[in-house]
């Protein structure tokens, strides 16, 4: 059974970065500032400002809290919501207000590139890849069910991209399945979660490198709750699916809605 790679909010560091023409604060887990490399993961609070449509040259998971006012594209973002994206493929604009959105960026293979649209047109592939959402609700704050237990959020077998959500009661044990060809993370929603002897709290973030075994662990005195974000196949193991063609976008940010 492989251990993850656990980074606590309180091991991230903070920096201050410029980006798109402001000065914002970035929090490093794995990556930039952090002493911890391999893959890339870090939180961005963005207040008062919007975030251009924009895609990036790797595949990527989002997790983002919701705010007054914040906005995916035309969708409120009112609860906690996972997001995905393949490489090369536009997602945005980004709308952060006065309490700001909170999101933290999680990637397998790290970049700094950031392609914004339209004038980034040209880079892209002539067939779209997905960008994918799970509105999880408020209801994803709380610790645990009375039991331990695990749903599947969104799935694609076909490459094996996936997002789950493993959860347990006080003292429960609680398991992940390995990690894939692609990588996965961890990351604690609510309550904490022990792993080698150390407690990860809410907004810890773990990492299982591709081909991981699974992994078991043990729920704290208010319970877990942990969504799994495993990687699609890498690019070169086989054909990539492509998003699906629905010829129109939804009316509304639905809870398990998927937006092009």
């Amino acid at each position: 059974m492989d251990q993850p790679q656990w980074v606590a909010r309180d091991q991230a560091v903070s920096r201050r970065v410029i980006f798109n023409g402001r000065i914002d604060k970035v929090v490093d887990y794995f990556g930039g500032a952090s002493p911890f490399a391999g893959p890339q993961a870090y939180l961005v609070e963005q207040r008062n400002y919007v975030l251009r449509p924009h895609f990036h040259p790797v595949d990527q998971f989002q997790i983002l809290y919701g705010a007054p006012g914040a906005l995916f594209g035309r969708w409120p973002v009112g609860g906690l919501v996972a997001h995905y994206a393949d490489a090369h493929t536009v997602y945005g604009p980004l709308t952060g207000g006065d309490p700001p959105l909170r999101y933290f960026t999680l990637r397998a293979e790290p970049t700094q590139a950031t392609e914004f649209m339209p004038e980034s047109r040209a880079l892209l592939p002539q067939r779209a890849g997905r960008s994918l959402h799970r509105e999880l609700g408020p209801a994803a704050g709380d610790a645990g069910p009375a039991a331990a237990a695990s749903s599947t959020l969104l799935e694609d077998e076909r490459d094996g991209l996936w997002i789950g959500c493993t959860a347990g009661e006080p003292g429960a044990m609680i398991s992940v399945p390995e990690a894939g060809p692609g990588g996965q993370f961890l990351f604690v929603v609510a309550g904490a979660v022990e792993s080698a002897g150390a407690w990860y709290p809410p907004e810890s973030i773990g990492w299982q490198p591709c081909g991981s075994g699974g992994w078991a662990g043990t729920a704290g005195s208010d319970g877990v709750r942990i969504l799994v974000l495993r990687y699609p196949r890498r690019a070169g193991t086989g054909a990539r699916p492509a998003a699906p063609d629905t010829g129109q976008r939804p009316a509304r940010f639905r809870k398990g809605d998927d937006h092009e």
